[in-house]
C-alpha cells in the first residue's frame, strides 16, 4: 500500500555522530596502545636477560672464589649463632647448689643429665632431722621443679646416706 502522507525523518544531532566517530578513534588508539606497550615489555625482558648472561660472562673466576668463600662464611656464622643461642650454661648450676647446700650435709656424687636437665646427687648427713631440711630447702627453692628423695640408708658410721633427683627449670641453663 502506498502511502500518502510520508513520515518525517528523524535526524540525530550531529554531536552525537561526532561523538560516536571520536569514542570509535579512542577504542582504535587504546587497543593499539595495548599491542605497542606489550610489544615493549618484551624488548624489555629481552634486553635484561641479555644483559644478565653478558653479566655472567664477565665474572672472574677470583669473584667465583669470593663468591663461594664468603657462603661458607654465612654458613660458619649462622650455625654459630645457632650454638650461641641454645647453648646452656651447666655452670650456673653449681652456683645453685652451693646455695641452697644445708651447712652438715655433703654430697659425694654429683651427675647431671643435660638432654633431661636432671640433677643426681648422692651423700651424706649426721642424722634424719639434716636431711629433712635440705629436702625442704630444695622444694621451697622456685627454680627447681621436682625433687625426689631415694635411696635413704644408713652407714656402719651411723650416718645416713641418700639420693636426691633433682630437676630444675631449663631457664636456669640460659
Amino acid at each position: 500500500m502506498v502511502e500518502i502522507i510520508p513520515k518525517p525523518q528523524i535526524k540525530s544531532p550531529s554531536w552525537t555522530n561526532v561523538l560516536f566517530y571520536s569514542s570509535l578513534v579512542l577504542l582504535m588508539i587504546t587497543i593499539m596502545g595495548v599491542f605497542i606497550i606489550n610489544q615493549l615489555q618484551k624488548n624489555a625482558f629481552n634486553t635484561s636477560q641479555k644483559l644478565a648472561e653478558e653479566l655472567e660472562k664477565v665474572k672472574s673466576p677470583e669473584r667465583f672464589d669470593s663468591e663461594k668463600k664468603l657462603i661458607g662464611y654465612q654458613k660458619k656464622i649462622a650455625d654459630f649463632s645457632y650454638l650461641i643461642q641454645n647453648h646452656k650454661l651447666a655452670s650456673k648450676l653449681f652456683t645453685l647448689l652451693e646455695k641452697l647446700s644445708h651447712p652438715k650435709v655433703q654430697f659425694t656424687n654429683f651427675n647431671f643429665t643435660a638432654e633431661k636437665v636432671k640433677i643426681i646427687l648422692k651423700g651424706e648427713t649426721d642424722n634424719f632431722l639434716t636431711l629433712g631440711q635440705q629436702y625442704l630447702i630444695f622444694r621451697a627453692e622456685p627454680t627447681i621443679k621436682e625433687v625426689n628423695l631415694s635411696e635413704v640408708s644408713i652407714g656402719k658410721s651411723g650416718r645416713i646416706g641418700f639420693s636426691f633427683e633433682i630437676t630444675p627449670s631449663s631457664e636456669i641453663l640460659k
